[in-house]
């Protein structure tokens, strides 16, 4: 039988393809099409599509157990601003490959493919690999891949998303805490015979930014800092309002929970008033491509694996061997390792191509010899983990 991997993977053609569909959260159908065709062109034994739509394809003998699991989102933020050229071309000019997505993550998934169909392409694969196509990871960080961690089970996980050819080991959670404030209404002409909403608000800004917020030894200090304001009704003609909501983003690190940072919050504020204060998770509706819809409330937990882990030694002899440099560092930005390692405790790392300052910015663009290098390093990596024994963390 001819050798299925016969033909190769072609990195700047695949993140070309993948820059050409765009596709934000819950519209990745275009893209997961490009991704099966890819993968199964290029010989993945097993292409799994779950009910939310992520897209996984495996390699290696498949009696074994899915040693490790290369993730990377199909979704993209929208292509706002003027941008110089169309950002959906993925057009190659001057070695970079220019479009929404080609830094986060379109690029990086690519090279995921290409990397795990080289490294089975040897025929040296004593183990099972995954490469998930995940969706809505830019809403949604991590819930998505809640499906493919079930089903496929893999003992250790790494996130793709870009980091400058560099190792990441740990990245800050986030809780998106709602603080609803209650009034008594009244005209605004007599003030005194009701409660305003907007006062006890302002007070409670300045409480919550005198906090003392917690410093974690890898991550540094976290921060809780307010995002929206919003009062009800609105607008609120010759009256006190009812109600003002206050939403905050804390920043958090291992170990904190939900629970630990509404607490700290709702302490803060019953000296200012027992009963008017209610403090909560956000969370969204949100619905897939696939239909499925769900909610999920935004607490991603922070993660860190820690640098003697047999996981992280694998990656950086891969990287020593290729000439990259294997100190390791964290991400400034929540991924779907919040899933995978902050609430599953699986062995994680992140590495990926393209500079994360170029995510999300106009005129976006990835580094094609840093697309390649990414390749390379992902198909050692798929090849060494083989003999590495892999123990959870914590």
């Amino acid at each position: 039988m001819a050798n299925r991997f016969e033909q190769g993977c072609d990195v700047v053609t695949l993140t070309r393809a993948l820059v050409q569909q765009g596709a934000m959260a819950g519209q990745e159908a275009p893209v997961a099409d490009v991704v099966r065709a890819a993968m199964q062109a290029l010989g993945f034994d097993k292409i799994v599509t779950d009910d939310l739509g992520n897209v996984t394809g495996l390699v290696g003998p498949r009696d074994a157990p899915v040693k490790l699991l290369f993730d990377g989102h199909m979704d993209v933020v929208p292509a706002s601003g003027l941008w110089s050229r169309d950002p959906f071309s993925g057009d190659v000019q001057g070695g970079q490959i220019h479009g929404r997505g080609t830094t986060d993550m379109k690029g990086p998934l690519a090279a995921a493919i290409c990397g795990v169909a080289e490294a089975a392409r040897t025929g040296d694969l004593s183990h099972r690999v995954a490469v998930s196509a995940s969706v809505m990871e830019e809403v949604i960080e991590g819930a998505a891949l809640s499906p493919v961690l079930d089903t496929h089970a893999p003992e250790a996980v790494v996130i793709c998303e870009p980091s400058d050819l560099e190792l990441k080991i740990a990245q800050r959670g986030c809780v998106e805490v709602l603080v609803h404030v209650a009034g008594i209404p009244a005209h605004a002409a007599f003030p005194e015979r009701g409660v305003n909403a907007i006062e006890l608000a302002a007070r409670a800004t300045l409480a919550l930014a005198a906090l003392e917020m917690p410093t974690d030894p890898v991550l540094g200090k976290m921060v809780l800092v307010p995002t929206d304001i919003i009062s009800a009704p609105y607008p609120s003609i010759s009256a006190l309002p009812s109600k003002v909501s206050l939403r905050y983003d804390r920043r958090t690190g291992v170990g904190e929970t939900a629970e630990t940072v509404m607490q700290q919050i709702r302490a803060a504020l019953a000296p200012i008033d027992p009963v008017a204060f209610t403090v909560e998770v956000s969370a969204s509706d949100y619905q897939s491509y696939t239909g499925i819809s769900f909610r999920f409330p935004r607490d991603l937990p922070a993660w860190h694996t820690p640098e003697t882990h047999p996981l992280v030694r694998a990656v950086q002899s891969c990287l020593t061997d290729l000439g990259l440099s294997p100190q390791p560092g964290r991400y400034e930005f929540c991924t779907n390792g919040s899933e995978a390692a902050g609430r599953r405790g699986l062995p994680t790392i992140g590495f990926g191509p393209g500079r994360p300052s170029d995510a999300h910015i106009i005129d976006e663009s990835i580094s094609v010899a840093a697309l390649e290098q990414a390749v390379a390093v992902y198909r050692a990596l798929a090849l060494r983990i083989g003999a590495v024994d892999i123990a959870r963390v914590g």
